[in-house]
């Protein structure tokens, strides 16, 4: 599925072009399933230009799970037929997984496994990665913190959830009312409904000090009062959206509140990271989100279900 410019649904089309060989250092990747993020459609209508340069026509879809169909000079580890699942450089202007075939760099490949099917593996990434980086490489999480998710029902909300109670902390969480259940079986200690509920109000009473940290995977300024949450020296992450206007946190009134912020941005090739994921999830500590699986031929609906967020489990599509 190719984009031949930045816009809407509208510039998706179905074609074919080469099969990317692999470069030195990268893994070919036969796709069985393809994510979907809401990362894919800011990246068509061109919200990550300042981030990366894509060429076109170009191929969206920042995850991917296959098989190994090729290696390039000097990969080892890996071997054709092998099951595996990867973060694409689609971030770097690469093409993505939106495709049969895509090449991604060997450091951000990780075998997939042998509890977890395709359309599972698909699901993992980029919101696992970010959910990890917003909790551990800014928020700097240790065990017996108290952590409050904002969003606890999306993707990312739902692995930052479970990364959070596997680390040894307390977590509070916001959903819908139709969502608490989920969320309480996945380890959340306390579920605030946020139509119905003063979140301020109920975390207080959870927390009389303060949590440690939020993380707030909504952004738009869904959670105004997210720096009266903390404790002094308490930390608030934000997952920016790339909205208009939605800026995340204002460090000066942290600092002034005597707690910290920090803008979740991975700052290192996913393989390591990806890799610490798959073995909770062999383990069982972590499990996917609910998916819904759409062929590839649908991506342009896909991507308008969760640009407008009506998509009630995450999107995967079919691809081989």
């Amino acid at each position: 599925m190719l984009i031949d410019r930045h816009g809407g649904p509208e510039v998706i089309r179905l074609g074919q072009v080469a099969t990317p060989a692999p470069a030195a250092g990268e893994v070919l990747i036969r796709v069985a399933c393809a994510g979907v993020n809401p990362a894919d459609w800011k990246c068509r209508e061109g919200y990550l230009s300042a981030f990366m340069q894509a060429t076109f026509p170009f191929v969206l879809g920042f995850d991917a799970s296959g098989v190994v169909a090729a290696v390039g000079a000097g990969v080892t580890g890996f071997v054709r037929g092998q099951r595996v699942f990867a973060q694409t450089g689609v971030g770097a202007g690469q093409w993505g997984s939106y495709a049969e075939y895509v090449a991604v760099g060997q450091d951000c490949v990780v075998p997939i496994p042998d509890n977890v099917g395709f359309a599972e593996a698909a699901a993992v990434p980029t919101p696992a990665l970010a959910a990890w980086t917003g909790l551990f490489d800014d928020g700097a999480l240790r065990p017996g913190q108290t952590v409050l998710v904002h969003g606890g029902a999306g993707a990312v909300g739902t692995f930052a959830v479970q990364l959070a109670r596997a680390a040894g902390a307390t977590v509070a969480a916001t959903c819908s009312a139709a969502r608490r259940d989920a969320l309480m079986a996945l380890g959340c200690d306390l579920a605030i409904d946020y139509r119905a509920s003063d979140i301020g109000a109920a975390v207080r009473a959870w927390a009389p000090a303060g949590v440690d940290l939020v993380l707030d995977a909504v952004g738009c300024g869904t959670l105004p009062m997210g720096l009266d949450l903390l404790r002094p020296g308490g930390t608030l992450v934000a997952i920016l959206t790339l909205a208009s206007g939605d800026h995340g946190p204002d460090p000066a009134e942290a600092a002034r509140r005597g707690v910290r912020t920090a803008i979740a941005f991975s700052k290192m090739p996913s393989g390591a990271r990806l890799a610490e994921i798959a073995a909770l999830l062999h383990s069982g500590r972590l499990r996917p989100p609910r998916i819904e699986c759409l062929p590839l031929e649908q991506a342009a609906q896909a991507l308008e279900l969760v640009r407008s967020g009506q998509a009630a489990s995450k999107l995967v599509l079919q691809v081989c």
